[in-house]
């Protein structure tokens, strides 16, 4: 019998997850819309520059940020000090960090053998500072599941700087200051409304007596989240240093297309597993399903969209971007395939730390640290869509390694893991059929691209529709019995519509 608490617990979880979902698609609808404005307006060359300075500052984030902020979502009890004393240590960093990247940005630009890049890391060394504070309120607001408070602090942080004060920058012709601009804008604003929701103490702390063990957390979040960054970003690095902006600019542009959605799921979804985890962390059992559940969930509900994608990446780039953007697609094809890979990897992190083994993902990963940065090296030499294969090889290996890593540790069968992942897979072959079939009968059409891309849309959603109504075996028993709540939780026509979408996936359930 499910307790008071444990329905508590499972309702807030499913409210954190509409909200988290509702408002990161709302965004990620915003990101790729601007994504695409801006990258027809500044070109390949000015996109790649900004984003061999993305690359700086995502790796001086991990030190601004060591991991402390983080474990205030996993801690039992939290109280005013402990929130004071990770709060004074993220501004001691973040100011400490500020100024290194303001002394090693002429080494940095010549690092990448671009001068350009210099002025850049000057004007977004700030930033270091704002994200290390930020860092509290985030997870402050993560640690309580309120997604809500985040997704519209995020959401309204995000349209003013990119929408409101970033394309008519483009527009005007700031090049890739536009981008620097935009991003500085939107991490201040993000900081106040996210603060202005939490309002927690502000006076210093530079003592505390669990200063060890939160130290301790916080390393190996650390050494942990450095491993991530050189797995996720040593690809990029490499080509920013080997090749021109232009070269960086096709590459990042198509990674970030299908890399932003993916990124954007992960965001919310992973730390709702990780929050609801940790109170439940001497509950395998629920843990177990919910762990099998979002397996389910990423395979049925997204690993159909990028596989899509893949299927139709020239028509996608041309349609999206136009002609100069053209060779990006070559990268596209690969990474899309990548992205669903990456998700099923990311919610094994909750798994592992929740279940005692919070250095398993480090030790694991170095080694695949070094093999990535072999493989990047080796691809550099070759061409960007052999870049592009390699990261989804290396991709694919790191998350059959961790999925077996994790369902060990909470008893998960890979018989179990197959019957979660069956229907996914079946509705994303079946839907990337589709996608490249209707893109083949239209190459000789008279068809725009932009015309062609709809309809390639189209297509794919009557094939998705078709199969959850002809196919009753797509879904299993937790992901239907989840869906069956959030369902619940929809406005009147979202819920007559979803309910008669998905009812041979329920009544069968029900039927069991």
């Amino acid at each position: 019998m499910t307790s008071p608490t444990q329905a508590g617990l499972a309702a807030r979880s499913i409210t954190a997850f509409l909200w988290g979902s509702g408002g990161a698609f709302l965004r990620l609808f915003m990101q790729i819309s601007v994504q695409i404005v801006l990258a027809r307006l500044l070109g390949p060359a000015q996109y790649g520059l900004f984003a061999m300075s993305v690359v700086v500052m995502t790796f001086s984030a991990f030190f601004s940020d060591i991991g402390l902020a983080y474990g205030l979502i996993q801690r039992k009890h939290l109280d005013s000090t402990d929130i004071r004393f990770v709060f004074t240590l993220q501004v001691l960093l973040g100011l400490i960090i500020t100024v290194a990247l303001a002394a090693l940005s002429g080494p940095l630009a010549g690092f990448f053998r671009e001068p350009r890049l210099q002025a850049i890391i000057l004007a977004l060394a700030p930033l270091a500072l704002l994200q290390a504070i930020s860092a509290v309120s985030l997870n402050l607001l993560k640690r309580e599941l309120d997604f809500k408070a985040l997704q519209i602090a995020q959401t309204v942080a995000y349209f003013f700087a990119y929408v409101c004060l970033g394309i008519p920058l483009g527009l005007a012709g700031a090049g890739v200051w536009t981008l620097v601009v935009a991003w500085a804008a939107q991490s201040l604003l993000s900081l106040l409304l996210m603060y202005r929701v939490v309002r927690h103490p502000l006076a210093p702390l530079l003592r505390h007596p669990d200063a060890f063990s939160m130290g301790h957390f916080g390393g190996t979040v650390l050494l942990t989240n450095l491993i991530n960054w050189i797995i996720g970003n040593i690809d990029r690095t490499v080509i920013a240093r080997t090749l021109d902006s232009t070269s960086v600019g096709l590459y990042a542009n198509a990674y970030n297309l299908v890399n932003t959605p993916s990124g954007t799921i992960l965001g919310f979804m992973q730390p709702v597993l990780f929050s609801a985890c940790a109170k439940v962390q001497h509950e395998p059992q629920r843990i177990r399903k919910a762990y099998l559940t979002l397996m389910a969930g990423i395979t049925l509900a997204i690993m159909p969209v990028f596989f899509a994608i893949s299927a139709v990446a020239s028509t996608l780039v041309l349609a999206l971007y136009g002609q100069r953007w053209a060779p990006a697609a070559a990268v596209l094809q690969p990474i899309a395939l990548a992205m669903p890979m990456a998700l099923l990897w990311g919610i094994t992190t909750p798994v592992l730390w929740n279940t005692g083994r919070a250095t398993l993902e480090f030790k694991v990963q170095l080694p695949l640290a070094g093999l990535w940065l072999l493989g990047a090296l080796w691809a550099a030499e070759h061409s960007l869509a052999t870049m592009a294969w390699t990261v989804l090889g290396l991709i694919c290996l790191r998350t059959l390694l961790f999925t077996v890593l994790a369902t060990r540790q909470i008893n998960v069968s890979l018989c179990e893991c197959a019957r979660a992942l069956r229907g996914g897979v079946i509705l994303s072959l079946l839907t990337a059929l589709a996608a490249w079939a209707a893109d083949h009968v239209l190459v000789d059409s008279a068809l725009g691209m932009q015309a062609r891309l709809a309809i390639i849309i189209i297509t794919c959603g009557f094939s998705v529709m078709l199969a959850l109504r002809s196919f009753s075996g797509l879904l299993g028993p937790d992901l239907s019995g989840l869906l069956a709540s959030a369902i619940g939780r929809l406005p009147g026509h979202g819920r007559q519509v979803a309910s008669w979408l998905l009812a041979p996936q329920l009544q069968r359930v029900r039927g069991t």
